[in-house]
């Protein structure tokens, strides 16, 4: 018998799909070895080949049945030679073999069209075999989403190719056209004119010509594997070339694997190609020069981990970069992802033109952006534009130029919607809450691109099993069934999902994905400590980036499992309205929680930073300092440093719940303890639920906080002390009828007031609806200094507000602590009045300031949080006036009105 050759190649993908998904380093997929084939009993039979790629002996005219030979086995193919100088039609039951270069027509002579259904398999030997498609012919490659044409190696055929390294197999597809080129082998033609030619890479023949609209066929659904044999330095076969190539050609659902050289190269021409995918290419994954004009929209770049240069190179001529016409494309909507040896992610260079739009870059090791001399000039006129990026890679843009005179870094990043962050990508590809926050560059001036709203090359109702990669890709999307590297499977399965445990430290990445649910075993540290000084961090220290997918859920089974980001290290918790990241306890994961009551079930998430802090261990240091240093509750480790603008990562969309393992009266876990985290960090959109002690706390640091709720803490909703000096913009707080203390606990530091850097926040847009057990809404003490706008407090047992201890009083008798456009109505007492020093000074501030009072009726309470038409209103302040970090806010509270569901859907809300 032989072996089903769609099937091995199905079992090859799936096997590169599973460690591909895996993150980290990967395996190959192993060979599947010959097979050797018995006759049966009772007579003679002609043998099969191992590998029988035409079931009915029968190849179409033009081609010619062939058996392959080879160190791993024998192949049967209907094999492809020469010059089809005939219009050929590949059948679809049959693979076929590509043998030497075979052109398809002949420039000047025969115009002819191959046509290559749905399915069909076309492979090459070796580095000599590929395709070429000359001037005035055309290739009909017409794959399906569900079929897709495959160009590829012997090697993949027999199930021997490694699918991570294995590269420049075979040749490659060239299609030369008649479209206008800028080079021309004779000196004296005029560019884009039918004198202005070129000969092709791999004696590939002559392209370019007069014809912008010209028309080489189509190609669709078509994957493009292994391929790419250097010829030498100069002379390289990239996966396709598109040489001259006219806008009348169709491509789209395009994907080269694994080329040698480039994934796909445009040398002149005017053709557009949508959906392309480009994976493990050796060097650059989108390459243009000589002249193109056409454009790409929908492009996802995945560099591999051992080869790999740019995600784009574009030129418009090295040797002179002035010619004419001049490269000049559109690519839009592109997502980049940058490998362990990718360079840069666009470097624009050789006097190119183009509008580089809607893109998501992140990963590459030198740059995301750089324009080299050659194209300087072109982006002084504007003919080199870039909008509506977002950018995360190790120097986002380029500064090193040689040209001293021209700022790229400064061009680039003050560019319309270009933003510079942690990137809040999901499953690898798809947009997350950073990168839906960009403005999309407007198309509608361009008839040949869809005029999305979002940036990158998947919009926001793609998920991994349902995009336009689904299904036709070579192990893109498809899901894994291994635990992620870094994680150990428990053989456990809760709601049809695998459970992978974490455990000890990580020291190196690790990438978290929805498919399976993860346990902490213990305390989970990401990274090693590397000191207070981010100028000179520890070098032996181990540094890791934990990143949690969409959906992803996270448990722990007791107080002693908890998760430490440590100094150096982040976490990128990648969450989104329709799938929060969920920091959760056992019992709610196995569906035993109590909502209502159940807290202290594990420890809760712990962020250590370098930003400043006040409250050193060596009691000679400085605060502020890269000296000043702490250690954490819980034995976390220490936090604090000179940094404040440290990058602990971000937290997008994430829910803490039951956590707060008290482990004695003075050392509790909050639900998130930020502990000296810096305002490089970006959270926006938490939850801590429940929590046993303070629902978040921060210990200084500068970090900034947006679109908080804490419901049900058993101590302090929102506490600081240590010298933070951070933001805080709509804050949603709704203690339960069981437990709960104050709503804000303010410090400085108990232990000495005036202790500097001085904690100075600034929080606006807040509500506060206390419970039971409340007993102050807030409480503003041990020498804080603060500012509060916009806040509505009430139904707190023992006072709305109370500024307490007298260096505190202090700070607001020097105008350091002030209250505006407060509603503090229907506590207990709306301003604490025991009559001492601190109490006088909160009567003081409090009518000092503007637009506050404290008589009046409200609706908002236990898990009504919109104020009714008929409540009580005073006139809001504009906080984006005090800091860029705030957004415009026109009203008083955390909710605007009805329909202001910011805090709706991807939260747990007992009272609603």
């Amino acid at each position: 018998m032989s072996i089903s050759f769609r099937g091995l190649l199905l079992a090859t993908a799936t096997s590169f799909a599973l460690v591909a998904c895996g993150g980290g380093s990967t395996a190959s997929p192993g060979s599947t070895g010959p097979v050797t084939v018995n006759p049966p009993g009772g007579g003679t039979t002609t043998p099969q080949a191992d590998f029988d790629l035409v079931p009915n002996d029968n190849c179409p005219t033009g081609t010619t049945l062939e058996t392959i030979t080879n160190a791993t086995g024998t192949v049967e193919a209907c094999t492809i030679t020469g010059t089809v100088t005939e219009n050929l039609t590949l059948t679809a039951e049959n693979g076929y073999a590509l043998d030497g270069a075979v052109f398809v027509g002949e420039d000047g002579g025969a115009n002819v069209a191959l046509t290559i259904p749905a399915g069909v398999t076309v492979f090459g030997k070796a580095g000599e075999d590929y395709l070429v498609v000359s001037r005035g012919s055309r290739l009909n490659a017409l794959g399906t989403a569900s079929e897709p044409i495959v160009m590829t190696s012997i090697e993949d055929v027999q199930g021997t190719v490694n699918a991570d390294t294995d590269r420049g197999l075979w040749g490659g597809l060239v299609i030369n056209g008649f479209a206008p080129i800028n080079d021309c082998i004779d000196a004296t033609a005029t560019g884009g004119t039918a004198g202005c030619e070129k000969s092709g890479e791999g004696s590939s023949g002559l392209f370019g010509g007069d014809s912008a609209t010209d028309n080489s066929g189509t190609l669709q659904f078509m994957q493009v594997k292994y391929a790419g044999n250097l010829i030498n330095d100069e002379d390289e076969l990239n996966g396709i070339a598109f040489q001259g190539v006219g806008s009348g050609t169709t491509c789209d659902h395009i994907q080269v694997h694994n080329n040698a050289d480039d994934g796909v190269e445009f040398f002149g021409g005017t053709v557009q190609c949508n959906y392309l995918v480009l994976t493990g290419i050796g060097d650059d994954s989108l390459d243009w020069t000589d002249g193109w004009q056409g454009g790409a929209q929908y492009v996802l770049v995945r560099q591999a981990s051992d080869a790999g240069d740019r995600g784009i190179e574009g030129d418009n001529r090295s040797s002179n970069n002035e010619l004419t016409p001049r490269s000049n494309p559109t690519v839009a909507n592109f997502t980049f992802l940058g490998g362990a040896s990718g360079d840069t992610g666009i470097v624009n260079r050789a006097g190119t033109d183009g509008r580089i739009v809607n893109g998501i870059i992140t990963g590459f090791q030198d740059a995301g952006v750089d324009i080299d001399d050659g194209s300087i000039a072109r982006a002084e006129n504007g003919s080199l534009t870039y909008a509506s990026l977002f950018l995360d890679n190790a120097d986002n843009i380029e500064s090193g130029d040689s040209d001293e005179t021209f700022d790229t870094e400064a061009y680039v990043g003050s560019s319309p919607n270009v933003t510079q962050g942690n990137n809040s990508l999901s499953n690898e590809f798809f947009p997350g809450a950073a990168e839906l926050g960009v403005t999309a560059e407007d198309l509608s001036d361009d008839m040949n691109f869809d005029n999305v709203t979002y940036i990158g090359a998947f919009g926001p109702t793609e998920t991994p099993d349902s995009n336009w990669a689904s299904g036709w890709t070579f192990g893109v999307t498809e899901s894994p069934t291994d635990c992620p590297v870094g994680t150990i499977s428990t053989g456990d399965v809760v709601g049809g999902k695998g459970i992978c445990s974490l455990t000890g430290t990580l020291t190196t990445n690790v990438r978290l994905n929805s498919n399976f649910v993860y346990q902490l075993e213990g305390a989970v540290f990401v990274g090693e400590d590397v000191g207070g000084d981010a100028t000179a961090p520890n070098a032996d220290a181990a540094t890791a980036i934990l990143t949690i997918d969409a959906g992803t859920t996270i448990f722990g089974a007791a107080g002693e499992d908890y998760l430490v980001i440590s100094r150096g290290s982040q976490i990128r918790s990648n969450g989104t309205a329709s799938a929060p990241v969920n920091m959760t306890s056992r019992n709610e994961v196995f569906g035993t929680a109590n909502l209502a009551t159940d807290r202290a079930l594990w420890g809760g998430l712990i962020i250590n930073g370098r930003a400043p802090i006040n409250d050193c261990i060596d009691a000679t240091a400085t605060g502020g300092t890269a000296e000043c240093e702490k250690s954490g509750e819980g034995s976390s480790g220490l936090f604090g440093g000179n940094a404040s603008d440290d990058n602990s990562g971000n937290l997008f969309y994430t829910r803490v719940s039951f956590a707060g393992n008290l482990i004695n009266d003075e050392d509790e876990l909050n639900g998130i303890a930020f502990q000296g985290v810096g305002n490089a960090t970006q959270v926006d959109f938490i939850q801590v639920h429940n929590n046993a002690d303070d629902g978040v706390e921060f210990f200084g640091g500068t970090v900034n906080v947006k679109h908080v709720v804490l419901t049900g803490n058993g101590d302090d909703s929102m506490d600081w002390t240590d010298g933070w000096t951070g933001n805080a913009q709509f804050v949603l707080i709704d203690q339960s009828d069981d437990a709960g203390d104050r709503g804000i606990e303010g410090d400085n530091r108990s232990s000495n007031n005036t202790l500097l850097p001085r904690s100075n926040p600034t929080v606006s847009n807040f509500t506060f609806v206390g419970g039971i057990s409340g007993d102050t809404g807030m409480v503003i003490r041990a020498g804080t200094a603060g500012r509060f706008l916009n806040g509505l407090i009430t139904g707190f047992q023992d006072a709305g507000v109370d500024i307490d201890s007298d260096e505190t009083a202090a700070q607001a008798t020097s105008g350091n602590v002030t209250f505006d456009s407060m509603l503090v109505l229907i506590n207990a007492e709306n301003l604490e009045m025991d009559d001492d020093a601190g109490d006088t000074a909160t009567v003081t501030a409090f009518n000092a300031g503007a637009n506050n009072l404290t008589v009046g009726t409200t609706s908002v309470g236990d898990g009504q949080y919109v104020p009714a038409a008929t409540d009580t209103q005073t006139p809001a302040t504009d906080p984006s006036t005090i800091d860029p970090f705030f957004d415009v806010a026109d009203y008083v509270g955390a909710v605007r009105d009805a329909n202001d569901t910011w805090y709706q859907g991807w939260t747990i809300l007992v009272d609603q």
